[in-house]
């Protein structure tokens, strides 16, 4: 079931004010859970806060969820919720994030991430949990093998949207409804299972796009993907702008995260992806499971194996797909359920 919200609506789990000031402690905050997230908001005229976009204090709940309230000021620590012991002043929040959504849960602890559909409550632009059981065609347009929704793997409720795929060709959803974004700039995030993957039975290489998004000015598709190399996937961004004069080319910058020695993309487990298209400033960001890779972060001058000295431009998005494609010649059979996919003009995060 798609979720939509006008992009005019204040976000977030509870409601902030970038103008509230610092101030004296409130009384008891009321409680509210999300995913284990306990927000409180004072009743005698002080707001308790944690560590967000300027925020001041953070403490633990009765079940060891982060404490979530809202300033964006910040002020001093609210008593304790209602299933919530009181917040340390200077105790370690959600952390900073430049995505404008303070108030969220930027937790990168997984067991806050599965369980309950939480579309209905995420305050966003689009959300889609597939509880429907039914693709609904005035948000998505089918491409390629066309996808189903099933109950066989999910990642939140009870189904998910399930793609099966022979060799190198594509199924997926796509999207225009979000666009255009203000200031040619959205947030996404989805839930991921590979069934499989590229294996090097019969492939030395493979390039596969999960999520991309096109627009006019530049050509070409703005990917987020991977590519298996010496049997192992790796996640990685780039384009395949060879085709538009302003572009940059066919290319994709591989992963380089944690420390030069990254992870191979599983197989039998839901991740959850975001990306950050960030248009008016030509900037791209990528998280797993909450976790910044700054290997796969772009922006104009960024190196690239594409046009040499050619800046990396992002077009006027128009619209989104999510799904599979992969590109090379194979034989082989993917697989990969998708689910509680959501856009916006601010990070979400992996709780809501």
């Amino acid at each position: 079931m798609v979720r939509s919200l006008s992009v005019s609506l204040v976000l977030g789990l509870c409601a902030c004010s970038s103008a509230t000031a610092p101030s004296a402690a409130g009384s008891a905050g009321a409680g509210a859970t999300a995913g284990g997230a306990l927000a409180g908001s004072s009743a005698g005229g002080g707001t308790s806060s944690v560590a967000g976009a300027g925020g001041s204090s953070a403490g633990s709940d009765s079940t060891g969820g982060a404490v979530l309230a809202c300033t964006a000021g910040g002020g001093a620590a609210g008593s304790a919720g209602a299933a919530g012991s009181a917040g340390t002043a200077g105790s370690a929040g959600m952390g900073a994030d430049t995505g404008g959504a303070g108030s969220r849960n930027l937790s990168t602890d997984r067991a806050l991430f599965l369980g309950a559909s939480r579309c209905a409550q995420a305050n966003v632009q689009l959300c889609e949990d597939f509880e429907s059981g039914t693709l609904d065609t005035t948000t998505w347009t089918p491409i390629g093998a066309k996808p189903v929704i099933d109950d066989l793997q999910k990642a939140r409720g009870m189904k998910a949207l399930h793609l099966t795929i022979a060799g190198g060709s594509q199924s997926a959803i796509r999207e225009s409804k979000t666009f255009p974004a203000p200031n040619n700039t959205y947030y996404g995030r989805a839930f991921v299972y590979f069934g499989s993957l590229p294996t090097s039975a019969g492939l030395s290489y493979s390039h596969w796009t999960m999520i991309a998004a096109t627009g006019t000015m530049i050509g070409g598709e703005i990917r987020v993907g991977g590519q298996m190399q010496n049997g192992t996937n790796l996640w990685g961004v780039g384009t395949d702008s060879s085709g538009s004069a302003n572009g940059t080319g066919d290319w994709t910058n591989s992963d380089k995260d944690p420390n030069g020695k990254p992870m191979a993309v599983p197989t039998g487990q839901w991740l959850c992806i975001e990306w950050l298209h960030k248009g008016d400033t030509n900037e791209t960001r990528f998280w797993w499971d909450g976790v910044e890779h700054p290997s796969l972060y772009t922006k104009p001058s960024t190196p690239h194996g594409g046009n040499a000295g050619v800046p990396y431009i992002l077009p006027q998005f128009k619209q989104v797909w999510l799904g599979w494609q992969e590109y090379q010649a194979t034989s082989q059979k993917f697989e990969l359920w998708l689910d509680e996919i959501a856009i916006d003009k601010d990070r979400i995060g992996c709780v809501i």
